[in-house]
This record gives C-alpha cells, sequence and structure tokens, in this order.
C-alpha cells in the first residue's frame, strides 16, 4: 500500500512542453500533445520542429521566469488532485526538477501557489534526484522514464503519466491511472 505520493510538475500537473513550444513559435496549441514528434527530448523536438539548432543552454535561456509561472493546468489536474488526496489524503507533495536558471524555480514555486491548494504550499521538493525520496510506500507519479526506472530501482513505486515521450504512450491518462492509483493504494479511484 502506498502512504505517500510524489507528482511530477511539468507536463503531469502542466502542459509545460507544448505550451514552451507554442511559445517558441511551433504552431501547436499549448496543450497539444497529438503534435509532438515522438519520443524526442524537448531540445531536439524543438530543433526539429522550428528548424534551428538550440543547445540545451541556448534553449533553457530562451525561457523566461514567466513561461513556468503561465504554464496551463493539464486536463488531469483537478481530478489528479482529488484521486491522490483520495489515496493518501494530505501526504501529496510536488516533486519537481528545476533547470539551473534561478528563475525557473522562482517561477515553478509561483505556480504551485497560484494553482495548487493552499494545503499543498509548502509541500514540494525541488531536485533532480526524485529518486532519493523512494521507499517502499512512496508513488512516484511523473513522465521522465529515467526518474520512473531511478525511483523503482531505489524501493518506490511508480506510475508513468502518459505522454508522447514515454512507455505509457497511447493510454488514456484517467483511466491508466486510476487503475494504477487503485491497485496501490487499495481502494477505488474513479
Amino acid at each position: 500500500m502506498i502512504h505517500t505520493i510524489y507528482l511530477d510538475l511539468d507536463d503531469v500537473l502542466n502542459t509545460l512542453t507544448p505550451y514552451l513550444l507554442h511559445r517558441l513559435g511551433v504552431p501547436i496549441e499549448a496543450d497539444d500533445y497529438s503534435s509532438y514528434p515522438g519520443r524526442l527530448d524537448i531540445v531536439p523536438a524543438a530543433n526539429r520542429l522550428l528548424g534551428r539548432r538550440y543547445t540545451r543552454t541556448t534553449f533553457w535561456q530562451a525561457i523566461p521566469r514567466r513561461a513556468w509561472v503561465e504554464a496551463p493546468r493539464s486536463a488531469e489536474f483537478c481530478w489528479l488532485l482529488r484521486a491522490c488526496k483520495r489515496a493518501v489524503g494530505r501526504e501529496v507533495y510536488v516533486a519537481t526538477s528545476p533547470t539551473k536558471d534561478p528563475d525557473c524555480m522562482a517561477g515553478k514555486l509561483e505556480w504551485i501557489h497560484e494553482h495548487l491548494p493552499k494545503w499543498m504550499h509548502r509541500q514540494f521538493f525541488v531536485t533532480p534526484r526524485k529518486w532519493k525520496l523512494a521507499q517502499p510506500g512512496a508513488l512516484l507519479i511523473d513522465d521522465n522514464e529515467k526518474n520512473c526506472r531511478k525511483f523503482e530501482a531505489a524501493g518506490g513505486a511508480v506510475l508513468r503519466f502518459p505522454r508522447p515521450w514515454n512507455d505509457a504512450c497511447g493510454e488514456e491518462p484517467r483511466p491508466y491511472l486510476a487503475t494504477g492509483l487503485s491497485d496501490l493504494a487499495g481502494i477505488e479511484i474513479s
């Protein structure tokens, strides 16, 4: 049984990837994952879609603080928070990995305060090493395959949030996550 849930912020609680691509000029909607070019990381995807040659550094430097704040909530946001709270009460935390730019973390914190309920405003972990939070009874819901593999290897449970770049691609998020949460929490989540 799970007792703690860690939710990824980017592309789980919000739609950061298509939103950033939209801001940079890719002709997709800010929440449209269907136009994303497969299993690519965002920087090669941006280069393919825009015909540019961003490096990782120049790509992230092109993202202003406001972009982190203004990323839209995911379609599953409200449902996911309710489902997680039903599964483990208020033992729900955000686990997010910032870029090296301090504006990224400041923007993410502002997003948390603007979108999450007050009881979650100080329930977050900022680390690119999410697997350090793993333990029996802990669940990570994340879109990043590497984060999921490492969290699982460190003794935690994972649910991959379906996105074009991960192994859960093609699954409908709500039914897929509801089944996984129900199994892990031992209660019916719908």
